[in-house]
Formats: C-alpha cells, structure tokens, sequence
C-alpha cells in the first residue's frame, strides 16, 4: 500500500465513524430488522450454542444501515430491509451445531443466512474480484448495537464500494457527496483527517476527491 492509499484508507476509517456518530441513534430500529433479529435469536443463537452478547459472530451485509432512522434517511432507504446475514467465523461451533456446510439457511419463511466466512466473491461474476479484510479483523471491529454485534460501517461501505451495485449506487455515492458539500458541513471530519495525515495532505486529498 502506498502513501496515497494509507491517506485514502485513514480517510474513509474516519469518515464512516464520524457519520456513525453524527446519525447514530437506537430509537426506532426498522421494525423488519427488529423482527428478523429476534427471529435469529430462536433459529440462529440457539442452535449454534452462543448468545448474542458473545462476540464470536457479527451480522453482515445492509444490516447496520437499517440500524437508525437519521443514518437510513442520509442514505436515502425507504425500503424495509429484505434479509439478514451473519457471519460464524468458528467453524468448531458449526461442529458442535451438527452443520457441515459453509452456509446455514434455517427457514423458507424468513431470509436468514448464517455463512462461515464473509467473502462476496463467493458470489462470482461481477463479484468474483471484491476482496476484504479477513473474519478476525471485521470481528475485532464490530461493536454491539441494541444487543448484537453488528461489522462496523466502514466495512460495510468497503465492500459496498468495491461491488457497487446499481441498486446501492446512492450509499457509494455518499463519500463523494460528502466531499462536494460546503466546507463548514465537513470541518470535523477534516479536522480529524488532519491530525492523521497532515494538513497539506489533507486538502490535496480533499481537491483529489477519488474514490479509486
């Protein structure tokens, strides 16, 4: 990794904290998310042996996103979530639970996935090349969120950004509107970049504006 990419990547780590911390809030969770956790509390925490607060798991994917009415409101969500993922990265507690496939799905009725790694370009295509930080590291990330652990939003936006799919094209947009908002609606979080990599790098960064 080079100069440029170590700015680009303290950036973005600070970035999505900083938008977690101005949007974050656990009042009015969407209701489909509430009602698919609890669901994963019967099919999920139960049968692999664990409970929720035990970090040895964290959900993945959109998830985090439907966590908090201002954060799906600035990305633009109006949608219910559909679906919910999580991520085992032990497959001894996939032993002890009696499942030898690398993806558990435990009901037609609800859309809960429980996977033993996360890895979108299981997926193939036009996902075959999206790479991520390894299980050990996300997990050390995340944080619990009214309960459970959830991958923090700077790997959710990782991966998203690298997939950038047309139905998400508005959450990969963010970063670059951010950038191209009036400077006094930005000063914390140039502030912050500042204090990390300079700041001289930082408005060069700032007036580079690439997401590459």
């Amino acid at each position: 990794m080079n100069l440029t990419e170590t700015y680009y990547k303290l950036a973005l780590d600070e970035f999505w904290k900083q938008v977690e911390v101005d949007y974050m809030s656990e009042e009015d969770m969407d209701p489909q998310l509430g009602k698919l956790l609890k669901v994963a509390d019967k099919l999920i925490f139960q049968k692999f042996g664990f409970d929720k607060s035990d970090k040895v798991y964290f959900i993945c994917g959109s998830a985090r996103l439907y966590l908090y009415p201002k954060l799906r409101e600035a990305f633009g969500l109006k949608s219910t979530i559909g679906d919910l993922d999580m991520v085992i990265p032990d497959r001894q507690l996939w032993e002890k639970a009696g499942i030898e496939d690398t993806v558990y799905r435990p009901s037609k009725e609800y859309n809960i996935e429980a996977f033993d790694t996360w890895d979108p370009s299981r997926a193939g295509g036009a996902y075959a090349d999206v790479s991520v930080r390894s299980d050990q590291q996300i997990l050390k990330d995340s944080s619990l969120v009214g309960g459970y652990y959830f991958m923090s939003l700077t790997d959710v936006m990782d991966y998203k950004m690298k997939m950038s799919r047309d139905k998400e094209i508005d959450v990969v947009n963010l970063f670059k509107e951010y950038l191209e908002s009036p400077v006094k609606d930005r000063v914390g979080f140039l502030k912050k970049m500042a204090d990390i990599i300079g700041f001289e790098e930082t408005k060069q960064f700032i007036k580079q504006g690439k997401i590459t």
